[in-house]
């Protein structure tokens, strides 16, 4: 397995998990919805890091600096558009919002991802 598609079926499940649980959180709780986004993004992200763990390495696995702050700051940066838009339009379903802020996220990872491979070649 590669480290593309390994890295591809992580983020996969970081996003289905996020969004299957933050529609039964916010369903069946009486929750805040921010509170809702918290827990269901921890969740996901337990649920890939246990599945990074399982996963056997990739062949072409090799370690590229700066990942783990594009990592860190883009999960803030998800966090931070979906409290905007939660704050802004709160009638709106929360799964539009979380749709949003994936969609940012994963262009400002994808971003980042060519910027630091760019600067290493």
């Amino acid at each position: 397995m590669t480290s593309r598609a390994r890295f591809a079926i992580l983020l996969a499940l970081l996003i289905i998990v996020d969004a299957l649980l933050l529609q039964v959180l916010t369903t069946e709780t009486e929750a805040v919805t921010l509170v809702d986004r918290l827990l269901s993004l921890s969740a996901g992200l337990v649920a890939a890091l246990t599945l990074h763990r399982v996963l056997p390495a990739a062949s072409d696995h090799r370690r590229q600096p700066g990942f783990w702050p594009l990592v860190t700051i883009g999960l803030v940066l998800n966090y931070g558009i979906f409290a905007a838009l939660a704050s802004r339009a709160p009638h709106v379903q929360p799964l539009v919002h979380l749709g949003f802020c994936w969609a940012g996220t994963l262009l400002f990872g994808g971003f980042g991802l060519y910027r630091i491979r760019r600067w290493r070649n």
